[in-house]
């Protein structure tokens, strides 16, 4: 990384509602660990107005701006000369990421997002993996909910097991929301969510995934890294069903695998909705489907992005109220464990604490020397879930 960058942490789309959640966050940060700090965006008074909120709240800290907008290339260069590490909360990444990734490789900056969008970071390693590893520039995609308590749940689970015989890793996802509303937790995601998750919708993703799984597996030619088959579950530990999640987290997982030897010869991962009873899972099925088919009509689409507009998101005391939990069962040939990541509001809240931690991390802490497109678990691995712990994030083993 070059040493003539003055900035250590830039969060360009700071003005948005999870940009100013992780830049607040950072700036409280700057009470215990020393570092430089800039918001970006393209609204000047806007940045200024972000800039008093953290002075009033964070007295100590400082905070640079710089003005830099998502289309204009010049601008982007401009922001990534000076910075070591830009944190990009301007999504949907489909659209708005391309031009943020290719000049943080070009001006060689560490990268982070909170993309869900697996396509993206599918297209992009295709387009410029070879150029960020010869750069020597850390891509890190998926930095919010969307990948990390999966990723690093999953590699939480198999370093407690000895036996690397045949790994196989379930994943099942809780969610309990303040909202108590008819409409139930879709008060609890921002605008910006809600966009990027009927964009996924309305592509023809599965069959996308199904060659990234088989990219993952041709990357590593001496071991079986998969998914586990795509059907419900049942766990009889915990008398829950699982509806499977076709989700990006299964593919970050199953690249950290192929990338570790820690996860034995033999990987498999499966990612769930963890559903309590008959009638929640017959309802949650129904209603999914039902936005899926809206979403592959650009008329009913629109009519779907309207109902949340980018820039919203959930209030102070909602997000306050909300929590999750991940369990992990993971199973060798002669060991079984089980481990719960557990949050409180995890579309905001954690996530900004998330993709905040990612890039201190990679800052301060004694990371590995691995380059180019990297999922949380292999950039950093313990050293974040250490963060996260100490953060309020729980990673705990029951069994």
């Amino acid at each position: 990384m070059e040493s003539n960058k003055k900035i250590d942490i830039t969060v360009f789309g700071a003005t948005g509602f999870t940009g100013e959640l992780t830049a607040l966050y950072l700036a409280e940060k700057q009470k215990k660990e020393n570092f430089t700090l800039a918001i970006a965006g393209r609204d000047e008074i806007k940045l200024n107005q972000l800039k008093k909120k953290i002075e009033s709240t964070s007295p100590n800290s400082k905070v640079e701006i710089i003005l830099a907008d998502v289309k204009n290339y010049t601008s982007l260069i401009e922001m990534t000369k000076v910075t070591k590490n830009l944190i990009t909360t301007v999504g949907p990444y489909l659209e708005f990421g391309e031009n943020v990734l290719k000049a943080s490789i070009e001006e060689s900056c560490n990268y982070f997002d909170l993309t869900g969008e697996g396509k993206f970071v599918y297209d992009m390693e295709i387009l410029y993996g070879a150029k960020a590893k010869e750069k020597k520039v850390k891509i890190i995609n998926c930095c919010g909910f969307d990948s990390i308590p999966a990723d690093l749940g999953a590699y939480y689970t198999v370093s407690h097991l000895k036996n690397k015989d045949s790994i196989e890793v379930e994943c099942f996802v809780s969610f309990q929301s303040g909202d108590n509303s008819m409409f139930g937790g879709f008060n609890s995601i921002s605008g910006g969510t809600w966009h990027s998750a009927l964009g996924i919708m309305s592509g023809n993703d599965l069959d996308r995934q199904k060659n990234s799984f088989s990219k993952i597996q041709k990357n590593s030619p001496n071991r079986k890294i998969s998914p586990v088959p795509f059907a419900f579950r049942l766990r009889e530990e915990t008398k829950t069903y699982g509806a499977p999640l076709p989700f990006v987290d299964v593919e970050v997982v199953l690249r950290s695998a192929a990338d570790m030897e820690i996860y034995g010869g033999d990987f498999k991962y499966g990612h769930f909705a963890g559903i309590k009873s008959t009638p929640t899972l017959i309802g949650s099925v129904l209603g999914i489907g039902m936005i899926y088919g809206l979403a592959q009509f650009e008329p009913t689409r629109n009519l779907l992005k309207s109902f949340r507009k980018q820039g919203d998101g959930p209030s102070s005391e909602l997000r306050d109220k909300n929590s999750y939990e991940l369990s992990f069962f993971g199973r060798s040939k002669s060991e079984f464990v089980q481990v719960l990541v557990k949050g409180k509001d995890p579309g905001y809240g954690d996530t900004s604490k998330m993709l905040a931690e990612s890039a201190l991390c990679i800052l301060k802490d004694n990371n590995n020397e691995k380059f180019g497109f990297i999922t949380p678990a292999i950039a950093m691995g313990a050293n974040l879930i250490n963060r996260l712990n100490l953060a309020g994030m729980e990673f705990i083993r029951i069994r």
